[in-house]
């Protein structure tokens, strides 16, 4: 069965499909019923009247408002139809009451709806106008009476009996009448806002669910790219081991390490957006030549600017730190963007990046002569998404996102940045950077041959799993560089390698995340919770492409002794297999 609301709201509905169209929206239905309620009973009224023109007067009032109806359904405007009804109303009203007693007419009971209508068909403004002109009616009849100014022997007795009821009940019924509609017109917006707010939430639901599809691709696509990236950048670090003697390869080889490390900005960026988005870019301090860097980062655009018959041109003043203590990737990304898009959008003339010292640190400035920024699109150069124009993008390519990017890594670093452009005449992006000098790190020698030798009774095993070959192949090539009487066992999964820890000791496990059948994090779980001791212990390096901070809390959680991203740094892979050999040689027991 239904409710009762929603049967009034299905019978209401068929009714207001029959009324005029301008009737049939808003909260015009019901201003139509109160002036149908308020025709009757003016009808009641004048067939209850005692005296000689009371007819003709409520009638008038009954037509008035009829011709209103009309004239609104016709095109008048709701304003003024509602104010000459209610004007015409509070003119009845007060001939009634001037006829029949003054302020002792019971006719004076009207006054409750005219302020009510007001406040109802046009707004709360109107009705406080109209009640403070009912008042000075009231107060106006008060002091006639009061004076003695009525027409002469109103008609006050028996004969006003029933007219004074017609006028009280049916006075109160149209109050009444307005409070009901009212409150049904209320209860239906009110109806339009919960359903307007479980859509508006579905919605929310909907862009959560879209929020975490779009995080997980972008992770997804990150690890993809990062994972080729990491045999890349190593075999070409163990090839520049291997030409230091030659001259010609090595430059080659250079060139090929400043491209793999630029595509590495590229794809950093995109994992960038999707952390700017959830606001978890971070930053990683460390020690590092600034000067090497800065070189790097200009030195990676030297082949297109010889394309380009451009002035290319670096100042690193002399006072400048030679070490400093930063992000260096962060750094090398801001660099590389800063000097990205000088070079897209200069034609001819110059592009220069100059480093100087300041006494609050370092400010870098990228100088063109290229197209420029017009001034009404200064103030949104920073947003992402947001080029110069919808013509840039389709011209000069480009998604929008790196001076955004750029301007929330400067200021993590602690930082600011800023430009100045003029049309056809260039741009000139800056930031400083709070960077003191620092004395140059501890050296890891990461030769092969220098890496000390362990305290082992026999050779090192390691176990390395991953389900990319490449991978295998690149970890196998750097453990054996460092240690070459090690043996490298190999796991395409998690399963696999769980298997080889059942059968063989090993020193050290290098566990991949992201692998099928069983990953990583499952992996390493297992070894910790069911194989025996001593094998349960053995320690295990997370060497992985996925850089969701969730996805590494999870593997560390799961027993990791330590981690290491990819692309990872010999060097630094080396010093970590180092300590936690020892660590775990200096916990077992002596014989």
């Amino acid at each position: 069965m239904k409710p009762y609301s929603s049967r009034w709201d299905t019978a209401l509905e068929r009714v207001v499909h029959w009324l005029p169209a301008r009737f049939q929206q808003d909260r015009m239905p019901y201003l139509f019923g109160l002036v149908v309620v308020m025709v009757i009973a003016l009808g009641l009224v004048a067939a209850v009247t005692p005296y000689t023109n009371g007819v003709p007067v409520p009638l008038a009032f009954a037509l008035v408002l009829v011709v209103l109806v009309v004239a609104f359904s016709l095109g008048m405007p709701m304003s003024l139809a509602v104010q000459l009804g209610v004007a015409c109303a509070l003119m009845q009203v007060s001939y009634a009451a001037w006829v029949s007693g003054g302020i002792f007419s019971p006719r004076l009971a009207w006054c409750t709806a005219i302020p009510l209508v007001a406040f109802y068909a046009l707004s709360r403004r109107a009705g406080l106008l109209w009640l403070l002109v009912v008042l000075a009616l009231l107060c106006g009849l008060s002091y006639a009476t009061w004076h003695g100014w009525l027409p002469p022997n109103p008609t006050v007795g028996l004969a006003q009996v029933k007219s004074s009821f017609a006028s009280n009940t049916v006075s109160m019924l149209v109050t009444i009448s307005v409070v009901f509609l009212y409150d049904s017109l209320y209860r239906k917006a009110f109806r339009a806002r919960l359903d307007r707010r479980a859509q508006l939430e579905e919605k929310r639901q909907e862009l959560l669910r879209a929020a975490a599809l779009r995080e997980q691709f972008i992770a997804t696509v990150s690890h993809e790219l990062r994972t080729p990236m990491n045999a890349i950048l190593g075999f070409n670090t163990m090839l520049l081991g291997r030409a230091n003697d030659q001259a010609q390869a090595l430059k080659i080889l250079n060139h090929t390490r400043q491209s793999a490390e630029h595509l590495m900005t590229v794809i950093n960026d995109v994992l960038d957006y999707s952390q700017l988005q959830a606001g978890k870019i971070k930053v990683q301090f460390e020690t590092f030549a600034l000067h090497d860097t800065v070189n790097n980062a200009f030195g990676l655009f030297s082949p297109r600017e010889q394309s380009m018959n451009l002035t290319y041109h670096l100042d690193i003043a002399d006072d400048v730190p030679q070490w400093a203590h930063t992000d260096r990737h962060r750094l090398m990304q801001v660099l590389v963007n800063l000097l990205g898009n000088a070079i897209k959008f200069t034609h001819q003339g110059h592009v220069s990046l100059r480093v100087q010292k300041l006494a609050e640190g370092v400010k870098f400035s990228v100088q063109d002569t290229g197209i420029g920024i017009e001034d009404a699109q200064k103030k949104r150069i920073f947003e992402r998404f947001a080029q110069a124009g919808g013509e840039i993008q389709a011209r000069y390519g480009g998604n929008g996102l790196g001076l955004s990017i750029t301007r929330r890594l400067v200021e993590l670093m602690g930082g600011q940045i800023g430009f100045e452009s003029t049309v056809g005449q260039g741009s000139t992006f800056w930031f400083t950077l709070p960077l003191d000098p620092r004395d140059p790190p501890q050296q890891q020698d990461c030769a092969p041959q220098k890496v000390p030798a362990m305290d082992s009774t026999g050779p090192l095993h390691f176990l390395v799993a991953d389900d990319h070959p490449l991978n295998r192949l690149l970890a196998k090539k750097v453990l054996l560089n460092a240690w070459p009487d090690s043996l490298v066992v190999e796991a395409e999964d998690g399963a696999q390698a769980l298997a080889a820890l059942q059968k063989n000791r090993f020193d050290l496990v290098l566990m991949d995340m992201v692998m099928p059948l069983m990953d990583g994090i499952e992996a390493t779980s297992a070894l910790r919770n069911t194989l025996p001791a001593p094998v349960c212990d053995t320690p295990v390096m997370g060497l992985t492409a996925n850089v969701n901070p969730q996805d590494l809390e999870r593997f560390k959680a799961a027993g990791l002794n330590a981690v290491m991203l990819k692309p990872f740094e010999p060097a630094q892979l080396y010093a970590q297999i180092e300590s936690l050999i020892r660590v775990d040689q200096d916990d077992k027991p002596k014989a």
